[in-house]
């Protein structure tokens, strides 16, 4: 439909590898979440929101290349132009709904994972900037020629205006520039998500990593400012906007693929068995028949947990979703019996309470000294009351 050189085979290569990259990501997603985690939640399905216009996105930019993007636009009939401006018309469309729902679904991630107001707050000032942006952008591109279908009607004598290209290009690089610090602010998010949590420093950084991984979708955004320049100083627009259209592939591309990887700690786990988890194993499995000084025996068992950390720490949510072991033990007081027998409870359950600071204190200092019993009152608790207190030891291994 076009003669002379052309360079769509491009976007062909570009199209594979980002349908490959955030299809088989999807996929080993849902697998975690059915058959590892056993839920879906929200921002599942708001993944599943995202891969559709984006597929549809790339899919269209593909079939784009059979109308000319790639050739010079003198050598493309003025017939094949108008349709293939229609497309690329669909494909803004499509780009800014895929890009904002993608954000959209890493914010209910995060705000699942988040146990602090502050980070909450973060969560939602961040969301409601990128729809603020996406939004106003997405109708200045539907509404950038009057009346709408003039900006593929203009090879064909249409009539209307249109607006200039550098008005364009200032808006595009405002929502370049919005889109780059949302990037950012999501992935240093997850590095207050378990700055001041109890978890070794390998453990913690592996956590930061996986959910920080949305830091390279920025470095997309940051290469498509400089093709929009490109587009203000050309008229040859299906030859020179060629490099926009990858780059604006390649971004929801990283986005989704960054945001699905960073649900997979669970099936990693699973699969290769951290080292940690198996130190914790021999430890245990070696209890019976050590031959060193009983004493050492709690050190060895802190050392061992790389991937464990206190249960009460976390939730149990947060722990599921990205793979980690809570260890700890949990203690109810119930009322009922009289004053004294209530006031002997709570006894017990702040000498527990030190108890088990006084334990990660040894875990820290790798103290060889063993911790004393935790001592109990010398009254007698009369029982007929029913039971005052409950104490659950919680040990669970994903």
């Amino acid at each position: 439909m076009y003669g002379g050189v052309t360079r769509g085979a491009q976007v062909t290569g570009i199209v594979m590898c980002s349908l490959s990259l955030t299809w088989i990501s999807t996929i080993l997603r849902f697998y975690v979440r059915i058959s590892i985690l056993k839920f879906v939640g929200r921002e599942d399905w708001l993944t599943i929101a995202a891969m559709i216009p984006f597929t549809v996105f790339c899919c269209l930019c593909m079939l784009d290349e059979s109308y000319g993007l790639g050739a010079h636009m003198e050598n493309i009939d003025a017939g094949f132009k108008q349709t293939g401006f229609k497309i690329i018309f669909i494909c803004e469309l499509l780009y800014v709904v895929s890009t904002t729902v993608t954000k959209i679904s890493i914010s209910a991630y995060f705000l699942r994972l988040s146990i602090k107001k502050y980070q909450r707050v973060v969560i939602f000032t961040t969301l409601s900037i990128v729809l603020i942006f996406s939004t106003m952008y997405f109708f200045f591109l539907l509404f950038q020629c009057t009346p709408i279908n003039f900006l593929w009607t203009q090879y064909e004598d249409g009539q209307g205006t249109c607006l200039r290209s550098p008005m364009l290009a200032s808006v595009t690089y405002a929502h370049c520039a919005m889109s780059a610090l949302t990037d950012w602010s999501f992935g240093i998010l997850p590095v207050f998500f378990v700055w001041k949590m109890q978890m070794t420093a390998r453990t913690k950084l592996s956590v930061i990593l996986v959910l920080s991984l949305g830091f390279f979708a920025s470095t997309a955004t940051i290469v498509r400012i400089v093709y929009v320049k490109s587009l203000t100083d050309t008229e040859d627009w299906s030859w020179e906007g060629i490099n926009l259209v990858k780059w604006s592939m390649v971004e929801p591309a990283i986005a989704i693929t960054a945001m699905n990887i960073a649900t997979l700690r669970p099936m990693f786990n699973n699969f290769f068995h951290f080292a940690s988890s198996r130190r914790v194993d021999s430890t245990v499995d070696s209890e019976e028949g050590r031959s060193s000084d009983d004493s050492q025996f709690p050190q060895k068992r802190c050392r061992g947990h790389a991937n464990y950390v206190n249960a009460n720490e976390y939730s149990v949510e947060f722990a599921q979703l990205l793979g980690l072991s809570r260890v700890g033990v949990t203690t109810s007081i119930t009322a009922g019996g009289s004053e004294e027998e209530r006031k002997q409870m709570r006894n017990i359950f702040m000498l527990g309470k030190r108890s088990r600071s006084a334990m990660r204190e040894k875990c820290d200092t790798e103290s060889q000294t063993e911790l004393n019993p935790v001592p109990m009152p010398e009254e007698t608790i009369d029982w007929s009351g029913g039971i005052k207190a409950t104490t659950v030891v919680t040990q669970s291994r994903q």
